[in-house]
């Protein structure tokens, strides 16, 4: 009997029209090969953005069954705190080996037969596996937290890092058409975020291949980000600027990449976990801190650590109650023109962190002030604009398969029913 080999890639709030129109008008071959395979509809019980309908909580959901009013999980790095086993888990206590690369808010956990494990840049506390992984995660972890107030030394010992793992450990000469490809990039466009993120997960990819060809487990896992991040910000209604050509383009590459480790009868799944619907025109602002750390200093808030997340929340833990109580008493009241800025909430299980995050997303004036404990403080010294919000967020999702038995209209967690049941 045939080894059971199945990958899942989680190709991150894709919207299949935007698919539909890139593979028509720019003639994307592997995104044609993907929208020709069988589809099935996914929804989330949740509707409201930035209370549950997030890729944080959503992908929680997929991994581990559950909806988010079971498994609790709202924030990113809130997954140590997780009561439900997740698929490689599972699959682990019924002897399937795993391999998971860069999955979303997701701990490893120790799961039986996980041969390699690359956590999201944002779970801090986890660690990869084997140990060497850490040296590619050191960059991105760092570069997704910093990139509007980082340290030069600092980006470029963990650049360094990085390239000594894929020296080293992968072989740079493995990687030759993904470099001469990031250059051309380059090339025509030069360098910024979308291209960034969209290069990584393009480089990722092909490491992700090489620790999935050593190890050979029964599943294989891939979370892809650059797509989501580029429809949030670069995607026009009439037609695909360069940066959101580029971003197909590479992800096009990536399916290739991926089709060509497929034998015929092994399972593929390629799921956005939830959507992004258009809303260019809309006048919704995205703002983020450029430090947290600075910020609440000059707040005169202690704290003994801060993580930045994502987009603009952080978890923050004090030393004491006294401590926690003037921060969160602080970053409550914070307003401007009448309105609150943060949404702030203390943490359900650790009773010394807070989790707070930016909650307005009107256009602010240039000089604008915002108010905390009746001080003015000038918005644009602590915070950025990173764009006015072209994709937002909707429940309905979408997943293309070949080789398995999923309905046709389905919860999103309800899909791990469908991978289990595979190497059932």
């Amino acid at each position: 009997m045939s080894k059971k080999r199945l990958i899942l890639v989680e190709l991150n709030e894709f919207n299949e029209d935007l698919l539909r129109k890139a593979s028509k008008d720019f003639n994307f071959r592997n995104i044609k090969k993907l929208l020709k395979m069988q589809k099935s509809e996914t929804i989330s019980p949740e509707n409201k953005e930035h209370f549950g309908l997030d890729p944080w909580v959503q992908w929680v959901s997929i991994h581990t069954g559950c909806p988010n009013e079971i498994h609790k999980i709202d924030h990113l790095a809130d997954v140590e705190k997780l009561k439900y086993p997740q698929i490689w888990e599972t699959l682990g206590d019924r002897g399937f080996s795993s391999g998971i690369w860069g999955a979303m808010n997701s701990s490893r956990n120790n799961a039986k037969g996980c041969c390699f494990f690359l956590p999201d840049p944002w779970t801090y506390y986890e660690s990869a596996l084997p140990s060497e992984i850490n040296d590619f995660l050191s960059l991105p972890r760092y570069f997704s937290k910093n990139y509007l107030s980082f340290s030069l030394f600092k980006l470029l010992s963990k650049f360094l890092r990085m390239m000594r793992f894929l020296i080293f450990e992968v072989n740079i000469f493995y990687l030759y058409k993904e470099i001469f490809y990031s250059l051309s990039c380059v090339f025509r466009i030069g360098i910024n975020d979308n291209l960034l993120f969209s290069l990584f997960d393009l480089i990722s990819t092909k490491v992700f291949v090489k620790y999935k060809r050593k190890f050979d487990p029964n599943l294989t896992i891939i979370f892809l980000n650059c797509l989501a991040h580029t429809q949030h910000k670069e995607w026009s209604k009439n037609n695909l600027n360069i940066h959101m050509e580029i971003t197909l383009k590479t992800v096009d590459r990536i399916l290739g990449i991926i089709f060509e480790e497929l034998e015929d009868k092994d399972p593929l799944l390629v799921l956005n976990g939830l959507g992004q619907k258009n809303v260019d025109g809309d006048n919704y602002h995205i703002y983020r801190q450029n430090d947290p750390k600075i910020f609440l200093k000059n707040l005169e808030i202690k704290f003994i650590h801060l993580e930045q997340c994502m987009t603009n929340e952080s978890h923050v833990t004090f030393d004491n109650d006294s401590d926690l109580q003037n921060a969160f008493s602080l970053l409550k009241e914070a307003s401007i023109n009448g309105e609150n800025l943060f949404f702030v909430e203390r943490d359900k299980k650790d009773l010394k962190k807070i989790f707070f995050q930016l909650n307005y997303y009107k256009a602010i004036r240039k000089d604008e002030n915002f108010l905390v404990n009746k001080k003015k403080y000038k918005f644009y010294k602590y915070f950025s604009l990173l764009a006015r919000r072209t994709g937002a967020h909707t429940p309905f999702g979408v997943a293309f398969y070949k080789n398995l038995d999923i309905k046709k209209v389905l919860y999103n967690h309800e899909i791990s029913k469908s991978i289990i049941n595979y190497f059932s």
